[in-house]
């Protein structure tokens, strides 16, 4: 019995680390995905044409002189450090043999997701930013930030904590939770097709896709609330999952009236108060996902089949 409880109890002390890590790398996703929101928002995404350097530097005059050149150098920058804190992560986990082989293999394609994610980007400016490697560079970056909120949950207390439900079937609600991960990615996909061209189909789809959304969501969240709701943590993430949506909502009409028509124009750094709105429109939606994320990855655990080690020592 010593031999089984041992690893247990010292669990949540040897995974305190990486799990602060993983914190702190959603901390650094979500300020390059501002970042980067603000550099496609106000036009600035040429401002270099060359990579991984700017101007062939590393620190180039242009990146604190401009804002063009502030926007696009510190939206790089924020995404090396992304990419840094993804390799020690994952590094730390897979030679400390950390965490369930699980959530070590999670890292490791939350690594491959962020390298593929930063080459795209990469590939635009060398190749003036075709609307399909920004329009995937957007959506890999929020993947990537919910990859990682996935893997911040395995690490958590609350996931050691949560004990299976055994009131429902096991794996009820899973299919309902990933579906609301399916609807917002594909929301942001239409949505970044509608940034990166102003195609006025793209935008009106992506308007009139909200209200699907909304639906499907609160179905989710609501079926989770329904079977679930008993289970410490549910509830929580399900009210603020819908309270951030409705808001993202109204951010999203805001942000239609007072876009720029001609889409992302040079000429939009001249009205960075516009671009900011836009841009946390974009941030926002980054954070649905992951919010929807960690609720499917609350439910995959409350739903669990129990085996027997756990049932004795739970």
């Amino acid at each position: 019995m010593s031999s089984t409880v041992a690893p247990n109890a010292l669990a949540p002390t040897s995974l305190r680390g990486p799990f602060r890590l993983a914190v702190a790398m959603l901390v650094v996703t979500t300020i390059t995905i501002l970042k980067g929101a603000m550099t496609t928002s106000t036009g600035s995404g040429m401002a270099f044409a060359d990579w991984p350097l700017s101007d062939g530097q590393l620190m180039p005059e242009r990146s604190y002189q401009t804002l063009p050149g502030f926007f696009e150098h510190f939206h790089r920058l924020a995404g090396a450090t992304a990419g840094a804190l993804s390799l020690a992560l994952t590094l730390w986990l897979q030679s400390k043999r950390l965490g369930s082989p699980a959530v070590r293999k999670t890292a490791w394609f939350g690594l491959v997701l962020i390298i593929i994610q930063g080459v795209v980007g990469g590939v635009g400016v060398l190749k003036n930013l075709p609307t399909v490697t920004s329009v995937t560079h957007g959506t890999l970056a929020q993947l990537t930030l919910a990859t990682f909120a996935w893997i911040a949950y395995q690490l958590s207390d609350r996931y050691r904590q949560t004990p299976p439900n055994r009131a429902v079937p096991v794996g009820s609600g899973r299919t309902m939770a990933i579906a609301g991960i399916v609807i917002l990615v594909l929301q942001t996909i239409v949505g970044a097709i509608a940034r990166h061209t102003n195609n006025a189909h793209a935008l009106w789809t992506h308007v009139g896709n909200a209200f699907f959304v909304f639906v499907l969501v609160t179905i989710v969240t609501a079926f989770a609330v329904g079977r679930l709701g008993d289970t410490p943590g549910i509830k929580g993430l399900s009210r603020v999952l819908m309270t951030l949506l409705i808001g993202q909502i109204a951010l999203g009409f805001v942000a239609l009236v007072i876009r720029n028509s001609a889409g992302k124009t040079p000429e939009n750094v001249a009205n960075l108060g516009t671009a900011a709105v836009i841009s946390v429109h974009v941030l926002l939606g980054a954070l649905l996902t992951v919010l929807a994320a960690t609720l499917a990855a609350h439910v995959f655990r409350a739903t669990r089949r129990v085996d027997l080690d756990e049932a004795t020592f739970s």
